[in-house]
């Protein structure tokens, strides 16, 4: 249930409000220990013999601990060779390759594809030149083989794990060895050609469990990215530079979540929360500004940019200075006057916050929902000339604690278990009504929601909108007018051929082969232990053909579709080389060169924190 009514009221806790009710605390003695506390000391375990109920979990995560297994220990022995391997090929170019050291990882019968054969340039502007392997050549000797490559490039920090990036995504156990599918990338320098970076992709056989040793590799695809040093470095890191001024930056936003969970106290509730950010003019100087969500105990920061680019801290004369959790933020002129306002999920809320066109902020509506909202998006979807609001789910309110990281999907690669989506009709002057199951969009609407993107892929006049989900199907939703006048979104993804079982994470429309026609490119998760494990015959043995299909596809990356004007999409993602994408979280259409086609940019990682060597 979604109440719409109108906030007088200040939602949660603001900065302000914070230190007011500070000065109100007052000190409080500890009351003595009594003796009898009612609590026993926690015994040793002393019992060796005595097992954990998550032993037997906890041994899966080591190859060697599960026989059932066997192909991820050879994975990681592949592995292991490989960079041992790359270090004896980078260590010295001038001096021969060591043959002691070879004999330990080649084998001495080796025949392979060499590495970097005949290149052919596929791109050139003022920064890049990429250049691909169009024919291998027959195999040679080791030797032979990786002549070219080693003296082509100089691998960057060659004793770190930086140097050369070994990815085993493929393992095909055999009678006499096994064969793996390996990707490998190389950042160095060129004796040559300057900055280099170089992309692989093998398929090796090796001889031998214990100790393998590389039989043979075939290139399946070899390309080469060379930074032109004529022209300047395309992008620059201008961060600190920008924020030099700002104490909120060094003494907030440069420090991970690992210092806050170690400096504040648990009840602030700071956790791990895929905050999101927004950009837009706000006080319509011409300049864009910036809108920073944070973690709950910690302010949401709102940055002005001023003449020379800095960022101005300009959060509390914004009113934006809440310290409620504060996931997604979408500035978007919901009053038709002019300037941009903004739409702010907070905790399991939704608030509207009017500009006074000098970019200073009044909450005017609250929305509780019963959804954490993971993302907010804005379209006219009725063409009456105010901006409606598409407002993601991902987990449904009380069913899974503030920090936890992830969800419960049931069944995890088709799950419908999730969150409810909102759509949100703006009625003007800040009134808005609850459209969902009015609409249509209450069709397939609990799959653990992440992004949303409209845009008018039947060239019918009218938004339609697609929808990423973390676990399984995704949706499009097709905006049809009907007899009445009135509108109804379906959901044709399965027809359109655009479910793309995988963990959806962010959606972007554009036209990537300039055919006038909007394609569609979805975030996922690329994963090598997937692509190693989903393919063994004795994974989900008892399962049946669809469900091993679907856990194999969430593996296999991101996703590009190309629209083919009759209603339908072709999945072209393999052959347009942009399915790696490592842990996606986010993706854009977008011409970073000013060539009149649009490329891909990918955002990806994972929540870290700092290596202690402490268990």
């Amino acid at each position: 249930m979604v109440s719409l009514s109108k906030s007088t009221s200040p939602l949660g806790i603001t900065l302000a409000a914070m230190i007011a009710s500070i000065h109100c605390l007052v000190a409080q003695e500890p009351e003595a220990q009594s003796q009898g506390t009612g609590f026993s000391p926690v015994p040793l375990l002393t019992d060796r013999s005595a097992q954990s109920p998550l032993t037997d979990v906890f041994k899966k995560t080591e190859a060697s601990e599960d026989p059932a297994w066997k192909t991820e220990l050879l994975a990681e022995k592949a592995k292991e060779q490989l960079k041992k391997l790359g270090k004896v090929v980078f260590k010295d170019a001038s001096q021969p390759l060591s043959a002691g050291a070879l004999s330990r990882l080649v084998h001495p019968a080796f025949q392979g594809t060499p590495v970097r054969g005949s290149l052919e340039k596929v791109f050139r502007d003022r920064s890049f030149l990429v250049s691909r392997e169009t024919s291998p050549g027959p195999p040679v000797p080791f030797r032979a083989a990786v002549q070219s490559w080693r003296d082509s490039i100089i691998p960057g920090r060659l004793d770190g794990e930086a140097a050369l990036r070994w990815k085993v995504i493929h393992v095909q156990p055999g009678d006499d060895g096994f064969g793996t599918t390996v990707r490998l990338e190389i950042d160095g320098e060129s004796p040559s050609l300057g900055r280099l970076s170089q992309i692989a992709e093998l398929s090796c056989q090796w001889t031998g469990d214990e100790t393998p040793l590389l039989r043979t590799w075939g290139i399946t695809r070899f390309e080469e990215i060379k930074l032109l040093s004529a022209s300047p470095p395309p992008f620059v890191d201008q961060t600190r530079r920008l924020m030099t001024s700002e104490r909120t930056f060094s003494e907030q936003l440069a420090r991970g979540a690992d210092y806050w969970y170690g400096n504040f106290d648990v009840a602030f509730g700071v956790q791990q929360g895929n905050q999101g950010l927004a950009v837009c003019d706000i006080n319509q100087d011409g300049r864009e500004d910036l809108f920073v969500c944070q973690p709950s105990g910690l302010p949401s920061r709102m940055y002005l940019q001023q003449s020379d680019g800095s960022l101005k801290d300009f959060t509390r004369e914004s009113g934006l200075d809440w310290l409620d959790d504060a996931r997604s933020a979408l500035f978007v002129d919901l009053d038709g006057d002019g300037d941009e306002d903004l739409a702010l999920g907070l905790g399991y809320s939704l608030t509207i916050h009017e500009n006074d066109g000098r970019g200073r902020f009044r909450l005017r509506v609250e929305i509780d929902m019963s959804s954490w909202p993971a993302s907010l998006t804005a379209a006219d979807y009725d063409l009456d000339g105010d901006l409606d609001l598409y407002v993601c789910g991902y987990n449904p309110r009380n069913a899974v604690e503030p920090g936890d990281l992830f969800a419960n999907p049931v069944p995890y690669q088709d799950a419908n278990n999730g969150a409810r989506n909102f759509f949100i009709e703006n009625l003007g002057n800040f009134d808005f009504a609850d459209l969902t199951a009015r609409s249509g969009f209450s069709q397939n609407n609990r799959r653990f929601s992440f992004a949303a993107g409209w845009a008018d892929y039947d060239q019918d006049g009218d938004p339609d909108l697609y929808v990423a989900n973390d676990f399984g199907r995704n949706n499009l939703y097709r905006n049809d007018l009907l007899e009445d006048g009135s509108r109804r979104f379906v959901d044709v993804a399965a027809e359109a051929g655009v479910e793309d079982v995988a963990a959806g994470m962010s959606v972007s429309w554009g036209d990537f082969n300039r055919d006038g026609l909007m394609d569609l490119y979805i975030s996922n998760m690329f994963s090598s232990a997937g692509g190693r494990i989903a393919f063994q015959r004795q994974f989900q043995d008892s399962g049946d053909e669809e469900t091993r299909a679907q856990l194999q596809r969430h593996a296999r990356g991101n996703t590009l579709y190309q629209n083919l004007g009759d209603g339908t999409f072709a999945d072209v993602s393999v052959e347009a080389g942009v399915t790696m994408g490592r842990w996606a979280w986010a993706s854009r259409f977008v011409d970073l060169n000013n060539d009149a086609w649009e490329d891909l940019v990918v955002t990806n990682g994972f929540h870290t924190t700092e290596d202690t060597g402490d268990l």
